[in-house]
């Protein structure tokens, strides 16, 4: 298991959290992270569960306007496989529901983070391998770049987590390497390459 990406989506997830509640961040999600390979973005997996459906997550805004409820996403994806309770820095409690997909599925999984029976951020993990993003193609990617013109270059990624205000991709471009993509208000602000440490 790649230790350095762990990191990083943990973080990102935590980010997540404090973009998407009124600037609130998630102490502890309990997010634990495998290390997957990009895959197309419209194939289903054996539970069923496509990035179609995830499409149709809707999270809300900083002021919780909008934005799937708990009940429409199990509408969707079923019951959830695993919850974790998260505790936001003003102490209000949030949930984080997880949909464990099996090894053989190209998604790993999908989770939800849940307030006020609003969804404040989503994401999901690639599990099947496939062709890796070149390097010379994501450093081609403008800062500005909006996130829907980058997926739409890149493809789907490797993982991609989104609330309000702040979402983030991660394109794996060797066996070793990944970016991270960094976007606010839908357009990207930071690129960052990271190791990755694929020992368990």
């Amino acid at each position: 298991m790649n230790k350095i990406f762990k990191i990083f989506l943990a973080l990102f997830t935590c980010l997540l959290v404090l973009s998407a509640c009124g600037k609130k961040k998630a102490e502890d999600t309990n997010q634990t992270i495998s290390g997957p390979k990009p895959s197309l973005s419209d194939a289903l997996n054996t539970s069923g569960i496509s990035l179609e459906k995830y499409q149709q997550i809707k999270y809300t805004d900083q002021q919780l306007h909008g934005g799937s409820s708990y009940k429409k996403v199990v509408s969707l994806l079923g019951n959830p496989s695993k919850t974790t309770n998260t505790t936001l820095t003003n102490n209000a409690q949030a949930k984080q529901y997880t949909w464990q997909m099996g090894g053989n599925a190209q998604l790993q999984y999908i989770f939800v983070i849940v307030y006020k029976d609003k969804v404040l951020s989503k994401g999901y993990q690639q599990n099947t391998a496939a062709k890796i993003v070149k390097k010379a193609k994501i450093d081609k990617i403008a800062k500005n770049t909006s996130f829907s013109d980058v997926q739409a270059t890149l493809g789907s990624p490797l993982s991609q987590q989104e609330a309000d205000g702040m979402s983030f991709m991660t394109y794996q471009y060797d066996n070793s390497h990944a970016y991270n993509l960094t976007f606010k208000d839908k357009k990207l602000s930071e690129k960052q390459s990271v190791s990755l440490n694929n020992n368990n």
